[in-house]
């Protein structure tokens, strides 16, 4: 998802990013909790600003750090109340403009994200990452201004006219299906609607800058390339039943979870073959360091996301065989309260070195940090 920047907030500049009119001294608690953030440490930070702000509940770089806080930990919709206030108080702020734009777009608020920008620009007009985000939302708004909705309980469907409603029908058919069988498995389910877009395959890669390997993609948003979805239903099947997958994992892991993980996880819910992952790896004998595979595939090519996906499932399938579906709700609500996988799994009596180790074995790799999906 194009959001500025990874939105907007690298923590190098939220370290410096008390406003320069705030000038912290030492102790004060906005540099105390930047320095937090800086650090990775989302919990502590929110701990600083929430006490600060009973003391100082109209201070501008407060409310930033405590919204940008609230955005770390998974919290976005309370990081949108707490950015428009900090807004409210001083609009020239535009590092929680910047913020508050990415997630209000994140959120599937596109009305909300471009006011959000408009605004910040009139204060900081020469701020052009800003100002070509702003015309790219504006031109998505332009393309769903046409469309039509069809709406249920857990789905808002959108699609462009006639020719689409009988694809958005069964669109919300299947999803209906597969959201109460993957909401079984991981014992929860997100209780705000979840709106899906569907395209045409030039819409979907000029909104969403995916590669062309996509088949689809979640951004807060399921967004779907139509490309001969009315010949081949099986597969517009599997690929809303993968981003069904990703948006409720959102939902339930919104921090700490490895692309991986909810890229396997994604798989094993569309019906996917799993098991027969780790005999292609090993007719092959690569296995990609985990570590590697962290925060997502968007910038590998058609190649090396093939890698990626096929171990993704077979670890995925791996992690499934030894802690079952109770563990995997388990090991999802650790994730989702700010543990990292590497000590969320120990609650099952291993260590994630030891998996990892036992996975690069059984696939003849002859060690787990030799290789990566670009080959460096």
């Amino acid at each position: 998802m194009r959001i500025l920047l990874a939105a907007i907030v690298g923590l190098a500049a939220a370290s410096a990013a008390a406003p320069a009119h705030a000038q912290p001294a030492a102790a004060d608690p906005v540099q105390t909790g930047f320095a937090a953030l800086q650090q990775g440490d989302a919990d502590a930070a929110a701990g600083v600003f929430r006490g600060a702000l009973a003391q100082r509940p109209r201070d501008p770089a407060l409310l930033y750090g405590a919204g940008l806080a609230a955005h770390m930990q998974g919290r976005d919709r309370d990081a949108l109340l707490t950015l428009q206030l900090a807004l409210d108080v001083e609009p020239r702020l535009t590092q929680a403009s910047a913020l508050l734009g990415a997630i209000a777009y994140g959120e599937g608020d596109l009305d909300l994200a471009i006011k959000t920008y408009e605004k910040a620009l009139v204060h900081a007009p020469a701020n052009m990452a800003m100002r070509q985000q702003l015309a790219a939302w504006q031109g998505e708004a332009a393309v769903h201004r046409s469309y039509e909705a069809l709406k249920d309980d857990r789905f808002t469907i959108m699609f462009d006219g006639p020719g689409q409603e009988k694809l958005a029908a069964r669109a919300t058919a299947t999803l209906g299906a597969a959201f109460w069988r993957i909401a079984q498995t991981l014992g929860s389910s997100p209780a705000a609607p979840i709106t899906v877009i569907l395209y045409t395959q030039q819409q979907f890669h000029d909104i969403t800058g995916a590669p062309e390997w996509a088949g689809g993609g979640f951004d807060g948003q399921i967004r779907i390339p139509l490309r001969g979805a009315a010949q081949n239903p099986p597969e517009f099947d599997r690929v809303l039943t993968h981003e069904l997958t990703h948006a409720m994992l959102k939902s339930i892991a919104p921090r700490h979870l490895p692309a991986w993980l909810n890229e396997g996880l994604a798989m094993y819910f569309e019906g996917r073959d799993m098991a027969s992952a780790q005999r292609r790896l090993a007719a092959v004998r690569i296995f990609v360091p985990l570590a590697a595979l962290r925060n997502g595939f968007s910038g590998l090519d058609a190649m090396q996301a093939a890698v990626a996906y096929e171990e993704s499932a077979y670890a995925t399938h791996a992690l499934l065989q030894r802690i079952g579906a109770p563990g995997l709700a388990a090991l999802l609500h650790d994730l989702g309260e700010g543990q990292p996988l590497e000590q969320a799994v120990e609650r099952f009596g291993f260590t994630f070195a030891a998996f990892e180790s036992e996975l690069a074995g059984r696939v003849g790799a002859r060690s787990a940090t030799s290789r990566s999906p670009s080959g460096r």
